[in-house]
């Protein structure tokens, strides 16, 4: 039972939000001011968390349902392996390697995004190095606040005077700061443009907002590229466990309505194997998507895996020729055919 209700089953709820976040970083300097990295670690907090549960729930699971489906030896997905199965155009040992390939080129997307998110977190410990630095080492001056401007979201820069000089200074504090208030300016020996003051360390909020867009890109990256990984890894080996079954298959767009719109999931894959049998997948969404082959019938294909671990090889792809394979799951068992 899911007590959200089908909320976190829906795609574009896992998408908007991390685009909602991004977004609000880059365009709120504001919101960073007033709240600093606590946002930013927090979503990489939940997006390793949570990746980690999800890998380790769906080992376990995949583990079970690999007992369950061999038990029958897999006809509950696959007709038995017969003589039609091979053909003398594909290596379909090749093909089953290929799928390895996949996991090995997802899983290094994973360290890209890790480094991505990791370059942010680097980032950021050093903005914090160079203002303590400053704090330590810089001259000080009495200054007065002149001016404050207050953003709509809770951020606030003011406008400080000292000697004959001024400067503006985004706060990064909670303080509330009102004109004519005293405050205690420190400004770099070597470079006088670099101010701060005791309290506000007046980092530039480009490189803080970009530092923050990292670790929440790199972290929402990384996690949807270990679920990728993750997947292709228990296809992989559920196609060198099972190997491939001719079949003829039907891609038919689906297409649900949704009050005034229409929504279009991934196209589904009617199977007929050769000895009488069907069986109904739904493609994933993924960059070997099924979208391009869509409305094609009575195309020759190879299926393999189980459940939710399923690959149809085509001949040849969408846009090249040769093998392509497309991940899919099965919708329900195989039945009798009825065309």
């Amino acid at each position: 039972m899911d007590p959200f209700g089908g909320f976190v089953r829906r795609r574009w709820v896992w998408f908007a939000l991390p685009a909602a976040v991004v977004a609000v970083f880059s365009a709120s300097p504001e919101v960073v001011a007033a709240y600093g990295m606590v946002p930013a670690l927090f979503v990489a907090l939940v997006a390793v968390a949570g990746s980690a549960v999800w890998a380790v729930r769906r080992l376990l699971v995949s583990a079970r349902n690999r007992a369950a489906a061999g038990a029958n030896g897999f006809g509950g997905w696959l007709p038995p392996p017969t003589d039609h199965d091979h053909d003398r155009r594909i290596d379909f040992a090749a093909e089953t390697g290929r799928l390895r390939g996949i996991a090995w080129r997802t899983s290094g997307f994973v360290l890209v995004w890790a480094a991505l998110a990791g370059a942010g977190v680097t980032g950021l410990v050093l903005l914090d190095q160079a203002a303590d630095e400053l704090l330590a080492t810089g001259a000080r001056f009495p200054g007065e606040v002149v001016s404050v401007q207050t953003y709509s979201r809770g951020g606030m820069a003011f406008q400080v005077t000292y000697g004959a000089r001024t400067a503006e200074i985004v706060r990064d504090s909670r303080h509330t700061y009102h004109v004519g208030e005293q405050v205690t300016v420190i400004v770099d020996r070597a470079d006088p443009d670099r101010v701060r003051t005791s309290s506000e360390t007046n980092e530039s909020r480009f490189a803080v907002n970009l530092g923050i867009v990292s670790i929440v890109a790199g972290s929402l990256g990384t996690l949807f590229a270990a679920l990728a990984a993750v997947s292709w890894w228990l296809r992989a080996r559920a196609v060198a466990v099972t190997g491939w079954r001719n079949a003829t298959v039907d891609i038919v767009r689906v297409f649900v309505p949704r009050g005034r719109s229409v929504r279009r999931p991934p196209p589904e894959i009617h199977v007929r194997y050769r000895e009488g049998t069907g069986i109904t997948l739904r493609a994933m969404s993924s960059t070997h998507g099924a979208n391009a082959l869509a409305d094609f019938t009575d195309r020759l294909a190879w299926v393999g895996g189980w459940g939710r671990h399923m690959v149809v090889l085509f001949p040849n792809g969408p846009r090249r020729p040769g093998p392509y394979a497309v991940p899919a799951y099965a919708l329900a068992r195989r039945t009798e055919d009825r065309r």
